[in-house]
């Protein structure tokens, strides 16, 4: 499919005044905003390749704005947007293997959203793009069952939500995208506003009209702050510090966190609330190693990127970090919790000479209320504080061009995050941020005399020339 070209359906009713965007602005400046958010749309489809851009309405155009435009033009049909999407998309899918409906209500929205969601369908029967406020910017289908998005809930908050389960309740895959903005309100338009003044996105026709209303973009002042709403390269949309300030390299790292998974049903959904909550992280991608339990199903409920790999941890995080599009790559495993401050930590660390990488100290922690071995569990954290050669439980990070440079994690059964880091010094220094993460401690509780030596003894080993595979036999899996 990826060498097939696939019809893109922009669905949006004509630009008229007291028809579009009412809850934006006044009718008149209302109209002009939607037909520069369709104009900047259907340009940007008509630069990608592989797309057949499509528009698909509600009436009649103006013959300017079908010129400009420069795209076939389906009519919409009867019935509520569901049956109208249905529709778009079966029409579509008779010549294509595969389809792509979007509106026109995210102007800029990065192309790699769209790589993706054609990406997506390689391995799935869907992928859909959830939007802050519930709905969702983007719907790719392999098929269209009938009744498929029949009698939803369109323009709620559960309408992302509720669609999902139905793609679900008929039998499709579905890979859940990076979440976006669409712009409704004013407080969106700010928003857009203050990413297209600082050349985050990109969309000419909108860019014109806000200019021409005189309104100023984000100001910077000396030593790299800015104020006002946060602008950052990447789908996932940047936090802001108190006040709205950005600090110096904080606000040029993109940090893609991967998260290598098996079978973690009982933690996955908590692991990806933490990362949600944490600031400054541009995007999560949960590479799935072959679950057989309910984890797929779990982390489909969040707004994160789901790759399928070989079992095996260095398999798993090179292809989650394949996908990646931060410049930063951070390894985190299920049982690990970052620091909320953890991206601050990052781009500081980074900051450094001839700094490449990272890592932070452990904190072990039981998963059961103060138990008897509860000291002995900070045995393992020791090492943290005084290793060159982090460890994968130590959220180590990496810029992604040395990560590329230095070949990936060796495809090895234990030990390739030690061996990573060998590679890692080559290139530059590794740094040890002075905070730290939680881990749990279930491999302790589970043998913990093993564990033990796991930590201590296994490295030593290893030096010593003994195989990853016979260290891999004793350290076994614990979940």
């Amino acid at each position: 499919m990826m060498g097939d070209r696939m019809p893109i359906c922009v669905f949006a009713k004509p630009p008229i005044a007291g028809d579009v965007k009412t809850r934006l602005a006044r009718p008149v400046r209302a109209a002009a905003l939607a037909r520069a958010f369709l104009v900047d749309t259907c340009a940007a489809i008509r630069a990608i390749d592989w797309a057949d851009p499509i528009l698909a309405t509600t009436g009649a155009l103006d013959p300017d704005l079908m010129s400009e435009l420069g795209i076939p033009i389906w009519p919409q049909g009867d019935g509520d947007l569901g049956a109208r999407l249905e529709r778009a998309l079966r029409r579509a899918l008779t010549s294509a293997p595969g389809a792509i409906a979007m509106g026109a209500d995210t102007p800029g929205l990065p192309r790699e959203a769209i790589d993706r969601a054609r990406a997506a369908l390689v391995m799935a029967d869907a992928a859909i793009g959830p939007t802050e406020d519930g709905g969702f910017y983007l719907l790719a289908l392999r098929r269209c069952p009938e009744g498929l998005l029949a009698d939803l809930p369109w323009s709620q908050t559960t309408t992302f939500a509720e669609t999902l389960a139905r793609l679900h309740d008929h039998g499709l895959s579905t890979v859940v995208l990076d979440s976006w903005f669409d712009v409704d309100r004013p407080a969106d338009l700010e928003r857009l506003q203050a990413l297209l003044f600082a050349k985050v996105l990109v969309a000419p026709a909108t860019f014109r009209l806000l200019q021409e209303r005189g309104t100023a973009g984000p100001q910077s002042s000396a030593g790299g702050r800015c104020e006002g709403p946060l602008a950052r390269p990447g789908l996932a949309e940047p936090r802001s510090t108190a006040g709205g300030r950005c600090e110096g390299p904080l606000s040029k790292s993109r940090i893609s966190v991967v998260m290598p998974v098996l079978n973690e049903e009982r933690r996955i959904d908590d692991a990806l609330r933490e990362l949600a909550a944490i600031a400054g992280l541009h995007e999560v991608i949960v590479a799935d190693g072959g679950s057989t339990d309910r984890t797929i199903e779990l982390v489909q409920a969040h707004s994160v990127e789901i790759v399928r790999a070989p079992r095996g941890r260095g398999p798993q995080l090179n292809a989650g970090a394949a996908v990646a599009t931060g410049d930063v790559l951070l390894f985190l495993h299920a049982d690990t919790s970052l620091p909320r401050d953890a991206a601050e930590h990052v781009a500081r660390a980074l900051a450094r000479p001839r700094v490449i990488a990272g890592a932070f100290r452990t904190w072990t922690i039981a998963d059961e209320p103060r138990p008897w071995f509860a000291p002995l569990l900070h045995l393992a954290d020791l090492r943290s504080r005084v290793t060159r050669y982090p460890y994968g439980d130590q959220a180590m990070f990496v810029r992604a061009g040395t990560f590329r440079d230095a070949g990936g994690f060796p495809d090895l059964p234990l030990m390739e995050d030690l061996e990573l880091s060998r590679r890692l010094w080559r290139y530059g220094r590794i740094y040890t941020c002075p905070a730290s993460v939680r881990v749990s401690g279930r491999r302790f509780v589970a043998r913990p005399i093993v564990y033990t030596a796991m930590v201590n003894v296994f490295p030593v080993l290893h030096r010593m020339g003994v195989s990853p595979h016979t260290l891999a036999r004793i350290y076994g899996a614990v979940r």
